[in-house]
């Protein structure tokens, strides 16, 4: 107990530096102990993640039995779901309340119409996901809503009726779904319909889906199919890592069960799920390796530094434990009383230590992991914090070793003879392990070699870069002081620089300083490149695939042009633009189709300099070309003026106009048949209040016949007729050449040959086969669209279009990557791609996207114009997913280990500082009573623990740039390996530097105010003293 109480007395008495030795020792534990709770963490992040970036049925366990209205199916279901998931706990305990439903196949449509298919659906909880923009929600036996698409396609009204499969309802409300990707609607089809116009040449689909309440769907015919179902979602908050393999079990447990009902109509859809949970244990495996690769480093440089100050704080006891052998006390009891004060701290540094690892690593999980990520304290985490206070023991053992078995001569001894130099064959030893390791790395494709091929293993090798630069370093110093004796000798008032390279010279143990300086901040420059480059591509990555800040999927009203509701709500061009997309899948790769605004594109899209020859608003300004202004027609009729000559045949061939709908589609309007003369041909037009473009025209044969048609007819007029009589149409008849020089008509096949063009009108020339059809078109496209390409040859191309037709396309310019465009994209300008298509339809994917600027305001003012957004892609947000991802984190992890140690180190040596101060003031005494200036002696002290820091910082900082340019091109930085765009690996000097030149001021002032302290402390009368 006496010697329990005089070593509390000598912590007590020596506090600063207990103090500083339970600090270190503490972080020491909580470096340890970061490790596998932010393993842990990084994976219940990767979890969440994975699951919520699934499409809904990725998390949603389905049952569904199919039947008649009259079987009453969704009572059977909800019976066989629920006895089923109670012997499956582990997903019953997951799963959120069920959502019933119940759907019947309906052809719906005002009385005396032939109706279009709709689903009718009722799904428990409809009225809370949907918005009721007229009316209100269905809640009676005999009424349903209908969606604002439908309704306005249809002309539906609230409060009218619709027959559904020949039962009369009423249309209570009109709805817009909210969140429609949401796990609310588990990934149905309700909101993809598409309706037709009507017309000839229209492409049309199925309405959106028709909500009832359940006894609406249960009065339908008894007959009808019908498939009742129930949707049970993953509860994101309450899933856990520990739960997964009981939940794969589960999962596999419901569907074999699924299998054994079949027979009865059951089934379940499971597999999904599955799929998903074995992507998130893929990610999160490659998460595990780097995390503890990264760990290992940073716990070696945590226990040197520890080492580092228990073996100051040791030498610093050492006259105390000379006077203790002194006195007789037993060798038992000597060794206790130099080391058990450590140990007291080393005991106590480790539950402080666990709690501040807690506390960081809910900080970097709150700040850097998916939201709500929980910190989950495992035995992992316990077992690390054990074993970093065992060797913190070791530690402490081994530095106050040397201590005790000094002599006491050498302990009191006041001016210390020089020191022993560290062995040559511990450096040499780890030396060569170093350069080994980096030998086996390279072998392994882990340094040294290009982009594209990641190795985790690489974030071993500048660790040992660091190590083989410190240990070299530490040697090369105090040669160099030497060296420079004779420098500082001859020069005039040199003597302040003469001592400190004296000392540093003949003090090279003193150098263990500059060897754990060096390591650390090698680590640390590495660090912070590593980690700015992967967030440097994270972000591009990011952007470059979403194309800009926010991309919204949306669903513009029937009948009007999403490019013309973003031109009147953004009339500046700078916040928002309309892009149509398609995809055309070639085998196992796909080619994406953007037609864009060129001038709004250009000012929102992401871009990049390598992604192109030229500047974005350079290149899209290549897209629009020579051109005719489009025909367009408007009115009740179509007169068009024509003068025939003699066309050979069997019969007189037909004049049809070629009519472009607003809605989409093709119209071919029969205006008469042609005789030789003078002709007046008029039609009804499809388009009452406007919308329609003059297309072209083309001859065609009556039904059933078949006969050449050669010779020529001039047109010489078009007009329509409004209720204001008829007015003349500008169609380019009497200029060959449109607005802006282009031809404004050319051949387009099928017999077509010329376009000449004369005084009085446009002439046509045909030599057409039995079976061709002789086109002619208005020119207000090129015949091969300019393009932006990132995979297709410069010569032209044919790809799949807007509307699942080919479309010639000529590749302007080719790049490594375009925004939002994938591996292989193709960009062209969205009016010419319209026209050429003669409007878009089901195979068109509508997008608006959107500037920094607008995202928090633009998708109100497009909901209020009647545009319905159905799903939102955020750079900002994919950025976040892939700085999430599993070897991302394992780099933030380095980053904040590096700078934990960087603490450390800076900290050590503050400490070092302090320690060795009381052993220097008598030198400082003696060399002041030899007449030796105490401005001399503060510049001697201030260069030399400058000169040991700054090299140790400075070799270090260079050795682990060395390894950022040979290891960060194969760190690996996303789960997958991205091929758009390219991966930039540029050295980020600035961020290092910016980091160094913080830590080297305030080490600066921290060097500075211990010179002065020294100084201060230092007296003559010290030299009649024994050393305390």
């Amino acid at each position: 107990m006496h010697d329990v109480r005089l070593v509390l007395r000598g912590m007590w008495f020596r506090r600063g530096v207990s103090l500083a030795v339970l600090v270190i020792a503490s972080l020491v534990v909580g470096a340890a102990v970061t490790g596998p709770l932010f393993l842990r963490s990084a994976g219940e992040s990767v979890l969440r993640d994975t699951l919520s970036q699934a499409l809904p049925i990725g998390r949603i366990v389905t049952d569904h039995l199919n039947g008649t209205v009259r079987t009453r199916r969704l009572e059977e279901v909800v019976r066989r779901s629920d006895h089923r998931l109670r012997s499956v706990p582990t997903l019953n305990r997951l799963l959120v309340s069920p959502v019933e439903s119940l759907q019947v196949r309906a052809i719906a449509g005002t009385p005396g119409t032939t109706g279009n298919p709709a689903p009718l659906v009722y799904r428990a909880g409809v009225c809370s996901h949907v918005t009721i923009q007229k009316g209100r929600c269905a809640t009676r036996a005999g009424s349903v809503i209908v969606s604002a698409s439908a309704a306005a396609s249809q002309h539906w009204r609230v409060g009218g009726v619709l027959e559904v499969n020949g039962r009369r309802v009423t249309v209570a409300g009109v709805y817009a779904p909210l969140e429609p990707t949401g796990d609310y609607w588990a990934g149905r089809p309700y909101f993809a319909a598409y309706s037709g116009s009507g017309v000839a040449g229209d492409q049309g689909g199925t309405l959106d889906a028709i909500f009832a309440p359940r006894a609406t769907v249960e009065d339908q015919p008894g007959d009808t199919d019908s498939v009742g179902a129930v949707d049970r979602y993953l509860d994101l908050d309450r899933i856990r890592l520990t739960d997964l393999p009981a939940l794969r079990k589960d999962l596999g447990t419901y569907g074999q069960g699924s299998e054994q009902l079949t027979a009865d109509g059951t089934s379940s859809d499971t597999a999904a799920m599955v799929a998903v949970l074995m992507e998130a244990d893929e990610i999160r495996d490659k998460l595990t390796l780097p995390v503890w690769v990264v760990e290992i480093q940073l716990l070696v440089l945590c226990w040197l530094i520890l080492f580092l100050v228990v073996s100051n704080a040791s030498e610093a006891r050492g006259p105390e434990v000379a006077l203790a052998k002194l006195r007789g006390v037993p060798p038992g009891r000597t060794v206790a009383f130099g080391l058990l004060d450590t140990l007291v701290l080393v005991v106590l540094a480790v539950p402080i230590g666990f709690a501040l690892a807690v506390g960081w690593v809910s900080g970097i999980a709150s700040l850097s992991l998916a939201p709500s990520t929980p910190v989950v304290i495992t035995g992992a985490a316990g077992l690390a914090a054990f074993g970093a206070g065992l060797g913190a023991a070791v530690a402490a053992v081994l530095a106050g070793s040397r201590t005790l078995r000094r002599p006491v001569v050498e302990q009191w001894r006041r001016a210390s003879r020089r020191a022993k130099a560290r062995p040559w064959a511990v450096d040499v030893v780890v030396g060569l392990a170093s350069v080994a390791g980096l030998v086996v790395l390279a072998r392994r494709g882990a340094v040294g070699t290009e982009a594209g091929s990641p190795s985790v293993l690489a974030l071993l090798a500048p660790g040992l870069v660091v190590l083989a630069a410190a240990l070299i370093g530490s040697r090369v110093l105090p040669g160099l002081c030497r060296a420079g004796f004779g420098r500082t000798r001859r020069r005039r008032a040199g003597l302040g620089g003469f001592l400190a390279v004296r000392q540093l010279g003949r003090r090279p143990s003193t150098l263990r300083l500059a060897l754990v300086l060096s390591v650390a901040f090698g680590l640390v420059a590495f660090a912070i490149d590593a980690w700015a480059v992967a967030r440097t591509n994270a972000h591009d990555r990011a952007w470059t695939e979403v194309g800009a800040a926010e991309v919204l999927t949306v669903s513009p009203p029937p009948g009007q042009d999403l490019a013309a509701i973003v031109n009147r709500l953004d009339p500046s061009g700078r916040q928002a633009t309309a892009v149509s997309t398609a995809t055309e899948f070639r085998g196992s790769d796909q080619v994406q189709l953007l037609a864009v605004q060129p001038d709004r594109f250009a000012r929102i899209a992401f871009w990049r300099t390598d992604f192109g020859p030229a500047s974005l608003p350079r290149l899209t300004g290549r897209l629009t070309t020579t051109a005719a202004p489009p025909v367009m027609l408007s009115g009740e009729q179509l007169r068009v003026n024509v003068r025939a000559g003699r066309l050979p045949g069997a019969r007189e061939p037909l004049l049809v106009a070629e009519v472009a709908q607003r809605e989409g589609g093709l119209t071919p309007i029969t205006l008469g048949p042609l005789h030789e003369g003078v002709n007046t041909l008029t039609a009804d037009l499809p388009c009452l209040t406007g919308g329609c473009r003059l297309a072209g025209v083309h001859l065609d044969r009556p039904a059933g016949a078949f006969y050449p048609i050669g010779g020529s007819l001039t047109l010489t007029g078009v007009s329509t007729r409004t209720g204001a009589g008829w007015r003349t149409v500008d169609a380019h008849l009497s200029d060959a050449h449109g607005a802006r020089g282009a031809h404004a008509w050319r051949p387009a096949g099928g017999g077509a040959t010329a376009v000449t063009p004369t005084g009085s009108g446009l002439t046509l020339t045909t030599h057409a086969n039995a079976a061709d059809t002789p086109t002619w078109r208005i020119a207000d496209t090129p015949a091969a669209l300019p393009a932006l390409a990132t995979g297709p040859p410069t010569g032209p191309v044919r790809i799949t279009g807007l509307t699942g037709q080919a479309l010639a396309v000529h590749a302007l310019s080719t790049g490594p990557a375009l925004p939002g465009a994938g591996t292989h994209g193709v960009v062209v300008d969205r009016a010419y791609a319209q026209r050429a298509l003669h409007g878009f339809n089901t195979v068109t994917s509508e997008t608006v996207w959107l500037a920094p600027s607008a995202v928090d305001t633009f998708p109100h003012r497009l909901e209020r114009a009647g545009v319905a957004i159905l799903d939102t892609s955020s750079a900002a947000h994919q950025t976040a997913i892939y700085e999430r991802q599993g070897p991302a984190l394992a780099i933030l992890l380095f980053l904040a280990g590096a700078l934990l140690g960087a603490v450390l180190a800076a900290g050590g040596a503050v400490l070092h500082l302090h320690l060795t101060g009381r052993r220097r003031t008598y030198e400082l005494a003696a060399m002041s009573a030899l007449g030796v200036r105490r401005g001399t002696l503060f510049t001697a002290l201030y260069a030399e623990q400058s000169l040991l820091i700054l090299f140790g910082i400075a070799i270090g900082v260079a050795a682990g740039i060395v390894g950022a340019v040979l290891t960060v091109p194969v760190v690996p930085e996303f789960a997958d390996l991205p091929t758009t765009p390219p991966m930039l690996y540029g050295l980020h000097a600035v961020p290092v530097l910016l980091t160094v030149a913080a830590v080297v001021a305030v080490l600066a002032v921290v060097v500075a105010a211990s010179s002065i302290n020294l100084m201060r402390t230092s007296r003559f009368d010290q030299l009649r003293e024994a050393p305390a």
